[in-house]
């Protein structure tokens, strides 16, 4: 099957790129015509680093990226996306990503949490299909910081029965992820 664009999976400060959330979005993405990527961030908690490495692995030859990132990789994902026209640092140039961004979902995305060195990015992510989803019952990052955010942004936010891990809404987020990726297939 012809490959459509890239999919770039995140994770969160406390799980790894083999979790279960990752693997089934990595089959619905890849069954889709979709190659994925899931970096190992855990070798810091400093988004910046983390967002380093992610540009680091960026697909060069992709003729369109999706971003998913959960919790602090939905941060990344978003610090990304607001910032993809300037350099994160002067090692790594903005041309070979900036054009081929085409979407965005956040999953329980760790916005304006005491103690992390920066907070949501305030600018809105013109053009991009922004998602959010958000457990009404997560105690880790408040949902509030979520509905915030999209309102910002102009973005959808579907809240879900769910806590911060969304182990129970995994389905209903694959089925996003398809739709979404559905519409970003066309769409450039």
């Amino acid at each position: 099957m012809h490959e459509l664009g890239t999919v770039i999976f995140l994770h969160g400060l406390e799980s790894g790129p083999d979790g279960l959330k990752i693997q089934k979005m990595r089959a619905t993405a890849e069954a889709l015509g979709w190659h994925t990527l899931a970096p190992d961030g855990r070798f810091s908690r400093d988004p910046r680093a983390r967002a380093e490495a992610v540009l680091a692995a960026w697909p060069s030859q992709a003729q369109r990226v999706y971003m998913v990132g959960s919790s602090l990789g939905g941060f990344v994902a978003a610090w990304i996306a607001a910032t993809r026209a300037e350099p994160i640092n002067e090692a790594q140039p903005v041309s070979h990503y900036a054009d081929t961004l085409c979407g965005l979902l956040l999953l329980c995305p760790a916005f304006d949490l005491p103690g992390y060195p920066l907070d949501r990015p305030k600018q809105a992510l013109a053009g991009e299909q922004i998602v959010l989803i958000h457990g009404r019952h997560d105690r880790v990052v408040p949902l509030s910081h979520s509905q915030r955010a999209a309102h910002a942004w102009g973005a959808e936010l579907i809240e879900v029965d769910d806590d911060h891990s969304l182990h129970n809404s995994i389905d209903s987020i694959c089925e996003v992820l398809a739709q979404r990726l559905a519409c970003a297939a066309t769409n450039k």
